[in-house]
């Protein structure tokens, strides 16, 4: 009896330390509060999910992952602050943020610091040129601009274009002057280029202005509320041109109604793309959740997550130097967003812009393209 006891003991204290495994620390910086929260929340939703998986899949390298969820209050202050955070938490990597301005806040905290940085959805060129550990798993903006530009041109036969930019955003006065640039190369001609505030409810003034000119297409860069609002009054005063969109009009419907019907956004995923890693998104989403996902951009901060997960695999170790080293040699990684692999800048190469009609409510799957 008291070897019985002995070897119970002897195993208890041999499992124990299975069971009590110290977590794998991951930082995922998005906005929960402010004006982005309402953009940033279906990423959040995302990545939760792919721990979850990873977790229910015995975790990373036989730990269970930690998502330490940092709340930047839609602020590039609160940025650099969650950065600090995650940093003094002892996060091997973070995930985040997802607008621009926010992500040119977080990286040079955690460049400094050595700590890998993934963005889902930081379009702005400048991100990834503040150090070797920093990553985006989205096409940038200077793609998606020439991508929108030549559509435009090319498959709409517009010809004369207006374009209005939140001035607010990096993001929207960046993506504004790609298009614009890309649009004039190709022999469109630039009517108008005009600006609002962020937080703007009426924009009369700038409508007016359009109106007056009658373009083919007006381009509004511009985040989902702002270009909601935006397209929303413009049609309520008479304008008759097709309104073109970035990345960031995700659920734009909520915000717009109908009278966004007939226009065209630039998008990194649509429930149509037939990617198997999409595929299986959409089914274990559907699981949990029980309904289809609406946010064309949530996916990103999916693969974000598994891209981190691919590298620390592949390294076998939790040391941030090693992770970095690994992210950055990932080739050819599917996702369900496409394929993933990394130039030297941290950006993925060859993602294709899927351009979405936005048509009785839906947001549909019109082409995909590379400028």
């Amino acid at each position: 009896m008291k070897r019985m006891i002995l070897l119970l003991g002897l195993l208890s204290i041999l499992y124990q330390p299975a069971l009590a495994a110290e977590p794998v620390k991951i930082g995922a910086v998005f906005s929960k509060t402010g004006i982005a929260a309402v953009h940033n929340s279906p990423l959040i939703e995302m990545v939760e999910l792919a721990v979850e998986e990873i977790n229910n899949e015995g975790g990373l390298l036989g730990r269970p992952v930690r998502l330490i969820v940092l709340d930047n209050k839609s602020t590039p202050i609160g940025s650099k602050l969650a950065a600090e955070e995650a940093i003094r938490l002892g996060a091997v990597a973070v995930i985040g943020a997802h607008w621009s301005s926010h992500s040119l806040a977080l990286a040079p905290i955690l460049q400094k610091a050595g700590v890998p940085m993934i963005s889902p959805g930081s379009t702005n060129p400048k991100v990834t040129r503040i150090g070797n550990c920093i990553f985006r798993v989205c096409f940038i903006d200077s793609f998606q601009g020439k991508a929108m530009a030549k559509f435009a041109y090319t498959d709409l036969n517009a010809k004369k274009a207006v374009v209005l930019k939140n001035i607010d955003e990096e993001y929207s006065v960046k993506l504004a002057e790609y298009f614009m640039k890309a649009y004039q190369q190709i022999g469109g001609t630039i009517l108008l280029d005009g600006s609002y505030r962020g937080k703007a409810v009426d924009f009369s003034d700038v409508i007016q202005a359009t109106a007056k000119l009658s373009p083919d297409v007006v381009y509004i860069p511009g985040y989902t509320r702002d270009s909601g609002l935006l397209i929303k009054q413009a049609v309520s005063m008479g304008v008759k041109a097709t309104f073109l969109g970035g990345d960031a009009w995700d659920e734009i419907y909520k915000i717009s109604g109908k009278a966004v019907d007939g226009s065209y956004q630039s998008a990194p995923w649509h429930p149509d793309v037939p990617f198997p890693k999409s595929l299986h998104l959409k089914k274990i989403y559907q699981q949990k959740f029980h309904m289809e996902i609406e946010n064309m951009s949530a996916p990103l901060a999916y693969d974000a997550f598994m891209v981190l997960v691919d590298a620390v695999k592949r390294a076998g170790t939790l040391n941030p130097v090693k992770i970095r080293d690994a992210i950055a040699e990932t080739r050819g990684l599917c996702s369900a967003t496409g394929i993933i692999s990394f130039d030297e800048n941290g950006d993925p190469l060859d993602k294709e812009v899927i351009i979405l009609k936005l048509d009785k409510g839906r947001q549909m799957y019109h082409k995909a393209m590379k400028p």
